[in-house]
């Protein structure tokens, strides 16, 4: 179900005037009435209920309620996505939200090949990705989008040492000596995934990552494209969560 998300200028007020792309998106693409009510979100994790009040041909009116806090029932989970070629990144952002993660960040690695002539913008237009597919979907959360770094400023970013949290790195070597359901059997608060360009991690970075507390994971002998291996991982993430509760550990003869 889509949810539409508050713009940035919302603090809470009761009554919201929205023009622009806002104004547009609720009135030409999700076709709401004077009187239609829904639910709105301020992309940061509360729920509020929304009326159309008023609608004029530039403009409209929200009487806006708030219903509560989003309960997190999952781990956050961050996307360390290094840097593939052409406009990829665009396509990983959009399906990365739809499969629940709570932050992305573009990572520079050796084999990636960054050719962003304005970071800014860059960043920005995923931002803009991030909100659509956040509506699309129906997250209360319109995740973050960082600035891209280098691979070796992963671990600063996210000590995976510390208690509650859970790094992963996706490799195409069966490096792991444990499970992904392993992995995922005790509880964290935070997970982060790194997932490498077009070339794949170099051994170097391999050895950074698992020095600094990540864990190999692998998914299988075939060859993913870059584009495909978060979608995969983030997939693959989400449904042994998702079915935790649900595990029946056997009990040996």
């Amino acid at each position: 179900m889509r949810l539409f998300i508050l713009p940035p200028s919302f603090h809470g007020e009761e009554v919201l005037r929205l023009e622009g792309k806002e104004y547009h998106y609720l009135v030409r693409v999700l076709r709401k009435r004077e009187g239609d009510s829904f639910n709105a979100s301020d992309g940061e994790g509360t729920l509020y209920y929304a009326t159309v009040e008023e609608i004029t041909p530039s403009f409209c009116t929200l009487r806006v309620q708030r219903r509560g806090p989003l309960e997190r029932p999952f781990p956050a989970i961050t996307l360390f996505q290094c840097i593939p070629k052409g406009k990829k990144l665009d396509l990983i952002v959009r399906q990365a939200v739809e499969l629940g993660v709570s932050r992305v960040v573009p990572v520079v690695s050796r084999f990636s090949v960054p050719r962003w002539e304005s970071p800014e913008e860059k960043i920005q237009r995923l931002q803009r990705i991030a909100k659509e597919a956040a509506q699309q979907c129906g997250s209360l959360e319109v995740p973050e989008i960082l600035a891209p770094l280098s691979l070796n400023a992963i671990i600063e970013l996210f000590p995976p040492a510390e208690p509650d949290r859970l790094g992963l790195f996706f490799h195409q070597a069966p490096l792991a000596r444990t499970t992904l359901h392993q992995y995922l059997s005790i509880y964290r608060k935070e997970i982060a995934l790194v997932i490498g360009p077009e070339g794949g991690l170099s051994e170097e970075e391999v050895s950074y990552l698992q020095q600094g507390g990540f864990f190999p994971a692998y998914l299988g002998p075939s060859v993913l494209r870059t584009e495909t291996a978060p979608v995969f991982a983030l997939a693959a993430v989400q449904i042994l969560l998702l079915e935790k509760a649900a595990w029946k550990l056997q009990q040996e003869p």
